[in-house]
Parts: C-alpha cells; structure tokens; sequence
C-alpha cells in the first residue's frame, strides 16, 4: 500500500510558513498519510483514536500532539464517540530552528526520535490560550500574513514549551558530574570541530560507556550529538556571515563538503545555501 505524501510547498502559505485549520470530526480527517513537514494538533473537544506508525494512540480532549515529518497517521472514532480538533503545521525548518534556539538537543530527540509522536495533557487554561492562537493564525492568514506569521511562532513557542516542561518533569533522573563536565567542554569550537577524537581524549570512559550515556540521557549517539553542535554552529555562521558554504564546513570541521550537505540538509530540510534566503525565522 502507497501511502500518500503531502508536502508543505503545497500547502503551507510560504509567507507565513505555518498553517491552522479547525477539523470539526476524525471523518473528515485526511486518511492515512504522511507529510514532508511538523504538525501539531490539539483535541479540543470528544476523544479519538489516533492511528500513527502501526499503532493506534486514544486521545482525549487537551491532549496536544507533536508530529513528525514522516510520521504515517489517521485520526478514526473512539469507542463510538467523535472528537473536534485544531491542527497547526509548521515547515521543517522552522521547527528545527526553534528547537535550535532552546538549544536542549536531547529534549529536542525526545521529541523527534519516540517510535510515536509524543503527547502532553493539557490544564484546560493551556487548552483556551492554545486554541485562541491557532485561531488567530487562521483569521490573519487571510488578512495579514505578518501577524499570522508572528501568531504561529507564538503559538510553535508555546507548544514546545509546554512540551519541554512535560519534560523536564519526566526526566527526573539526573546526569553524573563527569556527563555534565564533557557535555560542557563539548560546547566549545576547538573541541566540537575536532570530532570523536577529541570527546575520547576528554574522558578515561570507554567508548561503550559514552555510547550508553549518550543514548540514556541525550537519545543519540556520541557522533549525533556532535553533529547537531557542528551543524548549528554552521548555521549560525551562514545566516550571520558571508562565508563561501565550504569555508562554513571547513569551520564546522566538516572536510567532505558533500557529507556536510547531505547532514545539513537532513537535518534542516533545505540546503545549505539556500538557508540563506530562506528566512527560517
């Protein structure tokens, strides 16, 4: 069975990199799908069984759900009873580049890597504000496209936030000192660009030790996370400076400028030298 793919050149205003619509029943909810881009939906009223990946997620009024691009899903009754809900889609980019200012890389795996989307129930003050927002970005599509815009980072920033709080409650478990010291050291240029090599010849632990830590407390491996410190310090370089794109990945520590392109763009969803004209923000 093909699943169909929807794609946000399609369908997301490219002025305002977001859209909101209001589905009033999981009827008329597109069938099972997949889509190129972020989507956040809300219940706001009724239940529904949310069929994503092969497996099948109930949700109940003030649940708020975080989809990933690829993501395969389908909304259908639960237990008889119909559901109305809000649904926000944002551009790949634009979600990367908030998750790149909170700058938690393993809040934002939490996130992105669960074999389900993640859910948090919302307090019903939560929900109101929610559902105000995504229906301030609907009107002002329409009307003003800068405001609708500004409504749906708004609204994205506090999506993430109530998300990030969720976890942050979960994930009670804290890291030993020596995590937190590498981790820190790892921050800075000299030893980010410089690869593997140089997180090994900042701790006595063994590889299999730092892999185990990596992907207990981060949810990525040792390579992952310093790829995510490279490419956001890249990015950073290519919107504030007028470096040529090899130059970047040289800086980066990225050698093979055709690897640095295949990572920056899976990581980001365009390339990088169109990142520049992009307007992320």
């Amino acid at each position: 069975m093909t699943i169909p793919m929807l794609r946000a050149a399609a369908l997301i205003d490219p002025l305002v990199q977001s859209n909101s619509h209001i589905i009033y029943s999981a009827k008329h909810a597109y069938p099972l799908h997949r889509h190129d881009f972020y989507e956040i939906f809300m219940i706001v009223s009724g239940q529904c069984a949310h069929s994503v990946n092969g497996d099948v997620q109930h949700l109940k009024q003030g649940d708020i759900v975080f989809v990933r691009p690829e993501d395969a899903h389908s909304y259908d009754l639960l237990e008889g009873e119909d559901c109305r809900f809000v649904n926000v889609n944002f551009y790949k980019e634009v979600v990367e580049s908030a998750f790149d200012y909170i700058g938690h890389a393993a809040f934002a795996q939490a996130l992105k890597s669960p074999p389900l989307p993640p859910i948090v129930r919302l307090a019903a003050e939560d929900q109101e504000a929610m559902a105000a927002k995504s229906t301030q970005i609907q009107l002002f599509t329409s009307t003003d496209k800068l405001k609708a815009r500004t409504m749906a980072r708004n609204f994205l920033n506090d999506a993430l936030t109530l998300f990030f709080l969720h976890y942050r409650n979960d994930n009670r478990k804290a890291m030993p000192q020596w995590f937190n010291q590498l981790l820190a050291e790892l921050q800075r240029k000299e030893h980010f660009t410089a690869g593997l090599d140089r997180l090994r010849a900042l701790t006595p632990h063994s590889d299999g030790h730092l892999n185990r830590m990596f992907k207990r407390h981060l949810r990525m491996t040792p390579t992952a996370y310093l790829n995510h410190l490279r490419l956001s310090y890249a990015k950073n370089l290519l919107l504030t400076t007028q470096l040529p794109i090899v130059d970047v990945a040289y800086e980066a520590g990225y050698e093979n400028l055709s690897h640095f392109y295949h990572l920056f763009k899976d990581a980001y969803g365009v390339a990088p030298g169109r990142i520049r004209s992009a307007d992320p923000f």
